[in-house]
């Protein structure tokens, strides 16, 4: 969408950008999902030469045309295909450290040819985060909650998009009955840590919010200037002063999960970290960064409880 109003290149994305995207939301400074579509959209733009924009601004968006754009090979044209190879190439001997989204925009700034207009580029689609700050953020805002969750959460009409939001599309891969099983099993309760908002998290979340103590919980994605973002264990050590709690199970699968549980150690909670398997890199990481266990799904918490 972007790419097509902004600077007029008509593209089709491919099987390569979710392996852009999963490798990324490992490197432990991406937990804001807007920040990889920045960095991305940054590396397509150095890849076609930094070019002058068409517009500065996004007319009302067809998700359906765009939708159709979609392809399960290689995206086109090549420069996009020669982005993801450069984005994929330079991140992946980086797995198990620590990546910022300010160190691949350094790395961006030594490879693009014209610097300057990359630095106006960044301006152009603005911060990631809050609503209505920039175009990047205001569009995905948009498409994730739909218009309708824009009108109830802002109390403003969508500046660029009219439709259900994409996250109608997510479903729960956690059963009632294990968090049911995990809430006796944990004395202090249980807890939600989220980089979402409490809106869309409770919308998505809905069926079994009854399990949680949402008095204790944290939606980072609320508040403007970021400082909870994971992997700060601001959030999470919150959680544990709401809870009455020293010692912790943290469940994750991001890089940054990883980080925030060794930052809430050095902070003086007992964390444990129980890895889930999600992504493509997600065994890589965890087992290059080990966690204390490594579940390939989420329903096999109360095990690790179980006596042999």
């Amino acid at each position: 969408i972007y790419l097509d109003q902004i600077l007029g290149i008509e593209c089709r994305i491919g099987v390569d950008y979710d392996e852009a995207f999963q490798l990324m939301k490992m490197l432990g400074g991406f937990n804001n999902v807007r920040n990889i579509v920045s960095i991305i959209l940054q590396t397509i733009y150095v890849e076609l030469g930094c070019p002058d924009p068409m517009k500065r601004g996004l007319e009302h968006i067809d998700l359906n045309r765009y939708m159709g754009q979609v392809s399960w090979n290689g995206s086109s044209p090549k420069p996009l295909e020669n982005a993801f190879k450069w984005l994929i190439s330079s991140m992946i001997p980086l797995l198990g450290e620590y990546v910022s989204p300010e160190y691949v925009e350094a790395l961006l700034d030594r490879r693009a040819g014209f610097l300057q207009r990359l630095r106006e580029f960044r301006e152009l689609i603005g911060p990631i985060s809050p609503y209505g700050s920039g175009i990047m953020t205001t569009l995905f805002s948009e498409l994730y909650i739909g218009s309708g969750g824009i009108r109830k959460k802002h109390g403003v009409n969508p500046r660029f998009y009219y439709g259900p939001g994409l996250l109608e599309n997510e479903r729960l891969i956690i059963e009632p009955k294990v968090l049911e099983e995990l809430r006796k099993l944990a004395r202090k309760g249980l807890a939600i840590l989220s980089g979402k908002g409490r809106w869309e998290a409770e919308k998505i979340l809905s069926p079994i919010l009854r399990y949680f103590d949402l008095e204790a919980s944290i939606f980072t994605g609320d508040n403007s200037r970021r400082e909870m973002d994971k992997p700060n264990p601001a959030g999470l050590l919150e959680c544990c002063k709401r809870l009455g709690a020293r010692r912790v199970l943290y469940v994750g699968d991001g890089g940054e999960d990883y980080f925030l549980a060794m930052r809430a150690r050095e902070n003086g909670i007992e964390t444990y970290l129980a890895a889930v398997l999600t992504n493509k890199y997600s065994y890589t990481f965890f087992t290059r960064c080990p966690a204390d266990v490594i579940l390939e799904n989420v329903n096999f918490l109360p095990k690790l409880f179980k006596q042999p």
